[in-house]
């Protein structure tokens, strides 16, 4: 090999190098910085929250703890964080949660969700929850999910810091 060549290699191995520290550093800084505002979804699922000129809807008082048998949900409705709280997301089809961009429920600043964390789907006509290997875990009604669980009206989802009611 000629020494031109070599010189030209070295150079590529260091812009190789340099790109990888600045893909870590990249990575390290959206850890670390402060939650801004989640994303909801990017296929256009979810209904608005509440445009804060526009008189708010009526707080929910009451929380059904019974499950009503054959109570199908139709939507998921965001509960926290309060800047997305009233947003609705319908089950009409799969719904996944995480940071990764390619989510229908992307939030990158939520450091207590995976990439990948979890996802909402329907079979035979029923909505489950399935917890997709996450780190922290998904939950229904304070309970940690080991396996893929049936949703009822009612029952609270939490995934990260979001928190959702199946309504």
């Amino acid at each position: 090999m000629t020494d031109q060549l070599l010189g030209i290699l070295k150079l590529a191995l260091l812009a190789l190098l340099y790109l990888f520290f600045a893909r870590v550093l990249w990575a390290v800084w959206t850890e670390v910085r402060g939650t801004g505002q989640p994303l909801l979804p990017q296929g256009g699922a979810v209904d608005a929250p509440p445009d804060p000129g526009v008189a708010a809807a009526p707080k929910r008082t009451r929380r059904r703890k019974d499950k009503r048998p054959g109570g199908q949900v139709a939507r998921l409705l965001v509960v926290e964080p309060a800047s997305r709280k009233g947003a609705t997301l319908g089950v009409d089809r799969e719904i996944t949660f995480g940071r990764a961009a390619g989510c229908i429920v992307s939030m990158p600043d939520d450091a207590y969700m995976s990439q990948v964390h979890a996802r909402v789907f329907m079979r035979e006509g029923n909505v489950y929850v399935e917890d997709l290997g996450s780190t922290n875990g998904t939950f229904v009604n304070g309970e940690r999910l080991t396996v893929e669980q049936r949703l009822s009206r009612g029952d609270q989802l939490q995934v990260g810091h979001m928190t959702l009611e199946a309504d």
